[in-house]
């Protein structure tokens, strides 16, 4: 690592990319951020520096892992897909949302603690001399509509690479649960945390007054005799979204698919569970299509047990396409979630062997 990377520069240089944005970093002097691209074998000539450091950033951020630091991180900065135009006041009161505070309290507290680890994170990197990766699948933030078959029979999919809470417009959202029906704490990093998180309702100063997700799930399996007791791996029950309507998201299905292993932290993942929890989530959406106006028509997959289930990103995708594809005929869009860098190449890589292409 150079001499000149202090961690007092990045976060003075942190802080100025949050205030201008990433598209005026063209003439905004960073050395010390060029610095660390620099050392992490990106090009850094004056044509290219801003485009490194946008790397760079995305790169940190996607370290991060999949919860609400990744997300509010994301949003500060402007590294997701559609937010680099934004004015600083509006991905700081985006990235407020994520941990449901005020801006105010949010620039206080969260923002500075957000730019701090950033900072560490990059000169973590730049101390073990790690490249910035060059196949990232997609930009985060956006989505890849790919086709499978032949003309005229074609069968389509999209990936989307984002974190949920900027996912837009879906009709349902499938979310991996554990087999006892109990999400995850809100402040944990795992999909269903971010759906309990943004789903819940609040007061005006971010106090919790609704529990919209779990309490729905405790009044099912209390409707189903089920209270403390594990369903089939497989079950699939429907919440409504909370607070994701705002968003356009308008259906929670909750999947059991995740196993708890006896005195530890983890899950298991069986390729059964995940192949009955997709058929259940299709028959279920049949059920409920044309109860609603418009009718449901999209239908939002994650990857199953690619966090604490210990599954691989192309593990994962190999039990979610066994139940997906018989599936891709019958009338709904489906769309793939991942977040990371490391799923969405997995996904992309393993939809182009099967024949997709890009539209």
């Amino acid at each position: 690592m150079a001499p000149a990377i202090r961690h007092a520069d990045l976060v003075a240089e942190l802080r100025t990319v949050r205030e201008r944005g990433l598209l005026r970093l063209r003439h905004t002097p960073l050395p010390a951020l060029t610095a660390a691209a620099a050392a992490l074998g990106s090009p850094v000539d004056a044509e290219l520096a801003p485009s490194s450091i946008a790397s760079l950033l995305d790169h940190v951020v996607n370290g991060m892992g999949d919860g609400t630091l990744a997300t509010a991180c994301a949003y500060t900065f402007g590294v997701i897909a559609g937010t680099r135009d934004w004015p600083a006041q509006s991905r700081r009161r985006r990235a407020s949302e994520v941990y449901a505070v005020s801006p105010e309290r949010f620039r206080k507290h969260h923002e500075r603690m957000i730019i701090e680890y950033a900072a560490e994170e990059i000169l973590r990197l730049c101390g073990g001399q790690a490249r910035l990766p060059t196949d990232e699948g997609l930009p985060l933030g956006t989505r890849r509509r790919l086709s499978l078959g032949p003309p005229g029979r074609e069968r389509h999919v999209t990936v989307c690479r984002m974190p949920v809470q900027a996912l837009r417009d879906m009709d349902i959202l499938v979310s991996s649960e554990n087999v006892y029906l109990e999400m995850s704490k809100t402040f944990k990093s795992s999909l269903s945390a971010s759906l309990r998180s943004a789903a819940a309702r609040r007061n005006d100063v971010g106090e919790l007054i609704d529990d919209v997700l779990q309490r729905e799930l405790h009044d099912w399996s209390r409707a189903h005799g089920r209270e403390g007791l594990a369903v089939a791996p497989g079950t699939v029950v429907a919440t409504s979204s909370g607070e994701l309507a705002r968003t356009g998201i308008r259906r929670i299905y909750h999947a059991a698919t995740a196993i708890p292993r006896t005195h530890t932290n983890d899950y298991d993942v069986e390729p059964t569970g995940v192949v009955r929890a997709v058929g259940n989530a299709f028959h279920l959406a049949g059920q409920e299509r044309d109860r609603f106006a418009p009718p449901l028509r999209s239908i939002c997959f994650p990857l199953f047990g690619a966090g604490r289930g210990g599954l691989d990103p192309g593990t994962s995708f190999a039990y979610l396409w066994a139940g997906l594809e018989p599936q891709l005929s019958d009338g709904w869009e489906v769309y793939l979630l991942t977040r990371s860098t490391a799923s969405c190449a997995a996904v992309l890589r393993s939809l182009t062997d099967l024949g997709a292409r890009p539209e």
